[in-house]
């Protein structure tokens, strides 16, 4: 019933990436133990430093560590591909014309290994023997998506099954549901409970509290079901999040340390992409202007933190007429507005790069929320609740919601997207922004998400 659920599989591919990584400076050190502590001068072994990370980062790209569903074969071409493009760069950082044989066997020693440990973790996920069981508090639509969550990533998680409360309706298989509050305790024991997702549609009366206590002084956690839906999907669920939940949130707090840092990743990373962008740019104008007259950058005005209102600079990427007649309109599929090389720039994102400026000028962040017009702005915020909350950030060029759902182009699209801003600004670390940028690679790589 649906996808593996996108929090854990992140949390997958970082310890398939892990493994990967352990293996690889493995070789590495026995190759150096094997050559008596010699490691080659920085100019005749520049690929010994490279080793680790080109490796990993070759089977990264390569989605190695992003396969849906797993089949052997699948992994055995991707690992394939990943190692014979690792074996180019490495070559290259080397001396083209004198290739080590240790470098050879080394990449093949890693190849067999990923196989290996790929096949050998995806076997223990799928065992039950690594399993938590768990109950759920509740029989309503939240109760049946949390069911839903835990097929969605065989493995994690097995349900032991619902329990009944005096106000909450029911709407899941009523041969699943174990028992009722009163007897959570014993049903705790009975199941041998990891942990209890309180997963209620009536959230009025029902529990009681002080036996939920004794569950969590057994050592069962207790999860309210939108911690369980962010953990499991990477978004959270905001038609049922309230004032409460935000405020009480581990995340949700976006302190001045992390917003100097954050301004510091941007310019630097920001800086360092118009540097190697900015001799291309001639190009580019030509390519605009191709069969297409009218200026070059596309202004237009965007809302960003706080709900203040800025110019957006893009390579213009339709006719000059596109919004003459219909006004304001979300793109779509196939869009005939859009210029000859307008579909190009689009797919591999060359269109934002103007943006840049905005990023170094302070109005926009290299990663965040996608920018809205004020007009769908205003919509948005009057149908869908939490919509102003995404404003507590900078809008990016690039973000979680961008890299982790395809373009959004109408009312259900926006909301999708916002359960990803949120968990984005709930979420703020190093670690994500890294993550969305590398992510950000694979999009342009393989030009997904975009019209």
């Amino acid at each position: 019933m649906g996808g593996p659920a996108k929090g854990s599989l992140i949390k997958k591919q970082m310890i398939l990436m892990g493994g990967d990584a352990v293996s690889a400076l493995g070789i590495l050190l026995l190759w150096i133990i094997g050559a008596n502590g010699y490691v080659p001068g920085i100019f005749s072994g520049l690929w010994v430093t490279g080793f680790v990370p080109v490796l990993v980062f070759s089977s990264y790209i390569c989605e190695v560590y992003n396969i849906r569903p797993w089949f052997f074969k699948t992994i055995m071409i991707r690992c394939a591909i990943a190692n014979a493009a690792s074996l180019i760069v490495l070559i290259l950082l080397n001396k083209v014309f004198s290739i080590p044989l240790h470098m050879i066997f080394g990449v093949l020693f890693f190849f067999v290994f990923q196989i290996l440990w790929q096949a050998g973790y995806e076997a223990a996920s799928q065992s039950h023997f690594f399993s938590k069981n768990l109950l759920v508090i509740g029989t309503g639509p939240s109760a049946r998506e949390v069911e839903r969550l835990i097929e969605s990533s065989p493995g994690k998680y097995v349900l032991s099954g619902y329990i009944t409360t005096a106000t909450d309706l029911v709407s899941v298989e009523e041969n699943k549901i174990v028992g009722k509050m009163d007897d959570i305790v014993s049903l705790c024991r009975q199941y041998r409970a990891h942990a209890i997702v309180m997963a209620l549609t009536e959230r009025r009366g029902g529990l009681a509290i002080h036996k939920l206590v004794s569950c969590k002084l057994m050592g069962v956690r207790i999860i309210d079901y939108p911690n369980f839906y962010e953990s499991m999907t990477g978004k959270i669920p905001v038609e049922s999040i309230n004032p409460s939940w935000l405020v009480q949130s581990n995340g949700f707090l976006i302190t001045p340390l992390i917003r100097v840092m954050k301004r510091v990743f941007d310019i630097v990373l920001s800086s360092l992409v118009l540097l190697l962008t900015l001799p291309f740019f001639p190009i580019l104008l030509i390519l605009v202007k191709y069969k297409s007259p009218g200026p070059v950058f596309y202004f237009q005005k965007r809302v960003g933190k706080d709900g203040k209102e800025f110019i957006i600079y893009k390579f213009r990427t339709m006719g000059t007429d596109a919004e003459s007649k219909g006004g304001a309109a979300w793109a779509r599929e196939n869009d005939p507005r859009v210029t000859r090389f307008g579909h190009i720039f689009r797919k591999t994102r060359i269109d934002e790069l103007p943006q840049l400026i905005n990023v170094l000028k302070g109005e926009m962040s290299f990663i965040g929320p996608r920018p809205e017009r004020p007009e769908f702005v205003e919509q948005l915020c009057e149908i869908i609740p939490y919509y102003r909350e995404r404003h507590a950030v900078k809008p990016g060029i690039t973000g979680w919601a961008q890299v982790m759902y395809p373009y959004g182009a109408s009312l259900g699209d926006s909301v999708e997207k916002l359960r990803y801003d949120l968990y984005y600004i709930n979420n703020l670390s190093v670690f994500l922004e890294l993550l969305i940028v590398f992510e950000t690679i694979k999009v342009i790589l393989f030009r997904r998400g975009s019209r």
